[in-house]
């Protein structure tokens, strides 16, 4: 009975405790904020800053901003009063826009509006899409563009599909200041290549082709391409070659098609090269560099490289008057950020390998020889994973 009796008295106590409340600022009002002043624009890639001086009164937020992008939608972004701008994004084209100003104080008051107009300057995605290339490459077609601003843009890399719809093969998102994508894996006949850009603001780009002398849209014949087998191939180490047998790595780790093993260089040896022999003569493409892939674009993975060629069976000596440089290479970390830090993007790129191209001009060759100059970190050391090949063997 005594339970019964405290459990009825708990209730009441909370039912009496559970009066209404109304929500108020927990800050008192020392009334109306008054506006900000001496207001200032500067135009900016798709957007604006506004400068002003906020009002010197104790109870005093921030600043808010708002507007609307070409969706309509209204935005707002809010300033501390201890930052005298605000940065308004996300407008693609260059026409006369306005923002409403508002000082807005601890008890959350606003004070009179205050309309700012402003052009915004070419918007980041209007440039990228202007700069977008698309040409003919071996086994499709070469996407190519810049991003000064190195604003986060994703890329539609599109082709037809088997009735002809536009479909999009690849997806990518990067903020890199300048890009190049290879969509492949077609055969020669014509086709259609293009490119939708899009930026994080909802804006879009309209579909971009190649296009000819006359301004019309084409189509694209990719070259011919296959992946070059390498049971015929082998590495050479000439006299003034590096072994890349040492830390459980070896020569021929580097063409077996295993991205598990790898080549491995000693302490000590950089610059390091070493020679292989294709087995016969290719009208080669391109050469795809992959990284060992536990420590991405770090330790002694392969930074910048050169690729050299000899028209005739290299002498054992090695002696470099005989090579002509084809290729300087360098690995591109697509984010850029520090050693030790990868982005998504970083590790795409890292799965796929590092694409080098060669001159559509080259004349088929059998003998290459890669010298590596630079690794990711100070070592003296480098450890390849693997190089794959791509080409045309069926030449005279």
């Amino acid at each position: 009975m005594k339970k019964i009796y405290i459990l009825i008295t708990l209730s009441l106590m909370i039912l009496v405790s559970c009066t209404e409340k109304r929500l108020e600022p927990i800050t008192e009002s020392l009334g109306m904020p008054t506006v900000p002043t001496e207001i200032s624009v500067e135009p900016v890639s798709g957007g604006v800053v506004i400068s002003y001086r906020v009002p010197d009164v104790e109870d005093i937020l921030g600043v808010k901003a708002v507007y609307s992008l070409a969706d309509g939608k209204q935005r707002e972004v809010i300033s501390s009063y201890y930052n005298n701008q605000v940065r308004i994004m996300g407008y693609d084209d260059m026409e006369e826009h306005e923002a409403v100003l508002y000082t807005v104080n601890r008890a959350m008051e606003l004070s009179e509006p205050v309309t700012v107009s402003f052009t915004p300057l070419e918007s980041s995605i209007s440039k990228v899409s202007k700069s977008m290339k698309i040409i003919r490459d071996f086994g499709g077609a070469q996407y190519s563009w810049t991003n000064d601003e190195r604003e986060s843009i994703t890329m539609e890399m599109l082709t037809n599909d088997e009735s002809g719809n536009m479909v999009a093969m690849k997806i990518m998102t990067t903020a890199s200041k300048t890009g190049t994508y290879a969509l492949r894996g077609y055969d020669i006949d014509p086709r259609w290549f293009a490119a939708v850009v899009r930026d994080n603001y909802g804006n879009v780009s309209d579909t971009i082709y190649p296009r000819n002398e006359s301004g019309e849209k084409m189509q694209i014949a990719p070259l011919y391409e296959q992946k070059l087998n390498k049971s015929a191939m082998r590495i050479m180490i000439l006299n003034n070659d590096t072994p890349f047998n040492d830390f459980g790595g070896s020569n021929a780790n580097m063409i077996d098609d295993n991205l598990e093993t790898f080549g491995h260089s000693s302490n000590g040896t950089m610059p390091a090269s070493f020679t292989i022999d294709l087995g016969e003569p290719v009208k080669l493409s391109r050469v795809v560099l992959y990284q060992r892939n536990n420590e991405p674009y770090g330790w002694g993975n392969p930074r910048v490289f050169e690729v050299y060629y000899s028209g005739s069976e290299p002498e054992r000596s090695g002696d470099w008057g005989q090579w002509t440089k084809l290729l300087d290479c360098e690995v591109i970390k697509p984010s850029g950020m520090p050693i030790g830090t990868n982005t998504d993007e970083d590790m795409e790129a890292l799965k796929e390998g590092h694409d080098f191209s060669f001159d559509v001009d080259q004349e088929p060759v059998r003998y290459l020889r890669f010298k590596f100059i630079k690794v990711w970190t100070s070592s003296t050391f480098c450890h390849p994973a693997e190089f794959t090949f791509y080409g045309d063997p069926n030449v005279e």
